[in-house]
């Protein structure tokens, strides 16, 4: 054999990649690891738009943003999402904003069940699902409801 030549192991270099069992999304590493999902293949993200949400929301609700690979956690609660539908549309959300850390479900829900309601009017395939803020699983279409918000406020 030549200089150099290892033995074939079959174990590749590479890591492996496997799905979950619903389908749903593919997983970089152990299955039983679903913390680490690979951005390319949770879908594209435009990083100029998100960037023009991000600055969009610390204008209307005064408060900063955190570092890039932090803003799910960010958004998670839905208390920035539903400040900053309240700043530019007054009075449209349906309930009160609910601060408690447990209280992400009802924040979120009450931002899309107000995204909705007149003046905004988007339509159910324009918003983003509770889960894709809640468990973070689509952050790029939860900006994409929220770049459409922006660019109707403008009109507004």
């Amino acid at each position: 054999m030549a200089a150099g030549w290892h033995r074939f192991t079959g174990r590749s270099q590479y890591p492996e990649l496997s799905h979950n069992t619903d389908n749903s999304q593919f997983c970089y590493g152990v299955k039983t690891n679903r913390s680490f999902r690979l951005k390319w293949i949770q879908g594209k993200s435009d990083t100029e738009m998100e960037k023009a949400v991000i600055s969009w929301i610390e204008d209307v609700t005064r408060e900063f943003a955190p570092a890039d690979d932090e803003i799910g956690e960010w958004l998670q609660s839905g208390v920035i999402i539903c400040r900053a539908l309240d700043s530019v549309f007054p009075g449209i959300l349906a309930h009160n904003i609910n601060k408690s850390k447990f209280a992400a479900t009802e924040n979120i829900s009450n931002f899309l069940k107000s995204a909705t309601r007149e003046p905004l009017s988007l339509k159910q395939e324009d918003l983003f699902e509770l889960s894709d803020l809640l468990e973070q699983r689509d952050l790029g279409r939860v900006m994409r409801t929220l770049n459409t918000i922006r660019l109707r406020c403008g009109l507004h």
